[in-house]
């Protein structure tokens, strides 16, 4: 079977056997240490796996939820982790121990990426999150030193305010200026980034005016300064992952299992995820409400109204004919699409877009995703506004804001 390019985020059962079902091409898997050894059984046999120690829970301190602080305890120096990690007050020696303790129990599962210990970035408060993040690098080297192995270690580059890419230039700068130093200090084959208060799918203005510009520049910088031979990758999100990797930004999108299209630091109390579907002509989620489907109808009939070969609405009549078709198969299915039947729609959807784009040039990715999200904003823009409880009630909104990062 031929390997995409993508990299799956497994969480749970749920995602192991969903990567089973519909992601089994997939370059590798990223899976947290605390889970790890049940998860891996209900895998694909001989898929990569990336594991990361979740220290980047550490942010959470007092809201951390109990299995993680106890996560976290079970290796050496855990405790005083806890205690004085962000202030920057742990020894050297206390951070030496902590990472051997997580890098080992990583490194006895067997992958081939292994991630380096490291907490978010955070605009507030860098000093003592610096302090302990540089102290994981270096011990990091210690141990990569002791114990020569054959797994590959990705460098995570995880943002914490939803501004942080585009606030001023010197702050992405001193980002750039971290990874450099992180890779002269430290064995780096691969830097992972991603803002984890990013909810590309919410069509704010922020979001279109400062944050997807900006995220974009953080990684047209990567690019110019880190070596072709180290990877990056980047996400989850919906589809700013895919408009970095079809504009050749990134190596590997990092993707969601039918649900998880953003990034949730982990230590924190788990929720059941709204029901969502995926309305392919807009290419975009919408929570399953109970005026959704009257919506759906009457979207179809406005769309088939326009679909006449005589359509002059910048010549989308065909298109336009297509998404009544999936409007209509839609409205019809959509009493059943709850719950796992739901995420099922929304994994197999995800899955051929992402097949879609890997079968096009890499050169040309970029133009045929922007040429996909216009039309979707064109079919959008004649619809009226989603039932309430969607964050970008207009149509089309998140179509256009992709479509205007994809070049």
């Amino acid at each position: 079977m031929k390997v995409s390019e993508y990299i799956a985020v497994v969480n749970g059962n749920r995602d192991a056997k969903m990567v089973s079902k519909h992601y089994s091409a997939a370059a590798g898997v990223r899976l947290p240490l605390e889970r790890a050894s049940k998860l891996i059984p209900s895998l694909p046999k001989g898929i990569n796996l990336w594991i990361d120690g979740g220290i980047d829970a550490l942010h959470r301190t007092t809201s951390m939820s109990p299995s993680y602080v106890n996560h976290i305890k079970g290796f050496d120096q855990g405790q005083a982790l806890l205690q004085d990690g962000l202030a920057g007050n742990c020894s050297k020696t206390t951070v030496s121990r902590f990472v051997k303790s997580i890098l080992g129990s990583c490194a006895s599962l067997e992958p081939k990426w292994i991630s380096i210990p490291q907490i978010p970035f955070d605009t507030a408060k860098p000093a003592g999150r610096k302090k302990l993040n540089k102290r994981f690098i270096e011990t990091t080297s210690e141990w990569q030193t002791n114990n020569p192995r054959s797994e590959k270690y990705m460098l995570p580059v995880i943002l914490y305010q939803a501004d942080a890419a585009n606030a001023k230039m010197k702050w992405r700068n001193d980002i750039i200026k971290y990874i450099e130093w992180a890779r002269n200090n430290c064995h780096v084959d691969g830097i992972w980034v991603v803002n984890s208060a990013l909810d590309d799918e919410r069509g704010s203005q922020p979001n279109q005016a400062l944050r997807f510009p900006g995220i974009i520049a953080l990684h047209e910088e990567l690019r110019d300064t880190i070596p072709k031979n180290i990877r990056i990758v980047a996400g989850p999100y919906w589809a700013m992952n895919l408009v970095l990797w079809a504009r050749r930004l990134v190596d590997n999108p990092v993707i969601g299992i039918a649900t998880g299209f953003q990034y949730y630091i982990p230590g924190g109390e788990t929720r059941a995820p709204a029901d969502r579907v995926v309305i392919s002509p807009l290419l975009r989620r919408v929570k399953v409400t109970d005026d959704l489907r009257a919506w759906l109808q009457k979207s179809d009939k406005t769309l088939a109204s326009v679909a006449t070969p005589a359509s002059t609405i910048g010549g989308m009549g065909s298109s336009f004919a297509h998404a009544a078709s999936d409007f209509g198969t839609l409205s019809r299915q959509i009493g059943r699409l709850r719950g796992e039947v739901a995420h099922e729609y929304v994994a197999a959807f995800y899955r051929a877009w992402l097949e879609r784009i890997e079968k096009i040039a890499p050169p040309m990715r970029a133009l045929s995703l922007r040429q996909e999200f216009s039309e979707a904003n064109v079919v959008g823009a004649i619809l009226n506004d989603l039932p309430k409880g969607n964050q970008a009630r207009q149509a089309g909104k998140l179509a256009l804001q992709f479509m205007l990062s994809c070049l």
